[in-house]
């Protein structure tokens, strides 16, 4: 699966009601204040976009701007002449369904978690191929597991440190534009199960000629 969850999409959607609403209160000769603008149009598409983008300022902002509305709405409706209840309850319905999925603790481990996001993700292959690792001035020949074109599961019992730097040459059982593929990474995570001893690594810009034969090489899912 490679896509955001619908419910996402649905729940991040419902705020457009409040630029449809602003639009059709101006429609009916209502006052268009700047105020009521940035509130009403500015702030709920630019919170619309971070949680469909799924990042930290998204999540933050919902919190922070359903908050204001909240006082913004219960003002507005003591100081109404009319006070009709039913914008009111409108409002308190859409904070309800998107409070209640956005804080859901699986949804909101999405906007901190750069693992779950799934869709962000390189297409990842698996292998069994044996290659070198440059590991500490040492060279190694350790397992590679799989593949994508921004990173590698390297199977080997030697486990450096997290962020290490390290160095891996891929001999291509098929020529490319290059017969091996060297490139430089980083270690990002550590994996010490005694049935699959491994490190998780992260290309480091490679060349472009080493990234296009790395590119190459992951489509063909050798």
């Amino acid at each position: 699966m490679r896509k955001r969850p619908l419910g996402l999409f649905f729940c991040a959607l419902l705020f457009l009601y409040f630029p449809l609403e602003f639009y059709w209160r101006w429609r009916q000769g209502g006052e268009a204040r700047v105020f009521d603008l940035i509130l009403s149009v500015v702030l709920p598409i630019i919170l619309l976009c971070g949680l469909i983008r799924v990042n930290k300022f998204g999540w933050y902002t919902l919190v922070a701007l359903v908050s204001l509305w909240g006082v913004e709405d219960l003002y507005q409706y003591y100081n109404s002449a009319t006070r009709s209840i039913t914008p009111l309850l409108v409002h308190i319905g859409i904070y309800c369904i998107s409070l209640g999925y956005f804080i859901n603790p699986r949804v909101r481990h999405l906007y901190f978690d750069p693992k779950l996001r799934w869709w962000r993700a390189k297409p990842r292959y698996e292998t069994h191929l044996p290659f070198l690792m440059n590991l500490d001035g040492k060279w190694h020949h350790p397992i590679l597991r799989n593949v994508s074109e921004g990173g590698c599961f390297i199977e080997t019992p030697h486990l450096p440190e997290l962020n290490s730097n390290l160095k891996i040459a891929v001999p291509l059982p098929v020529p490319l534009n290059v017969s091996v593929i060297k490139a430089e990474g980083e270690v990002k995570w550590v994996s010490d199960n005694p049935l699959r001893h491994g490190i998780g690594v992260q290309f480091l810009k490679p060349a472009p000629q080493t990234a296009k034969a790395l590119r190459q090489y992951v489509r063909k899912q050798l």
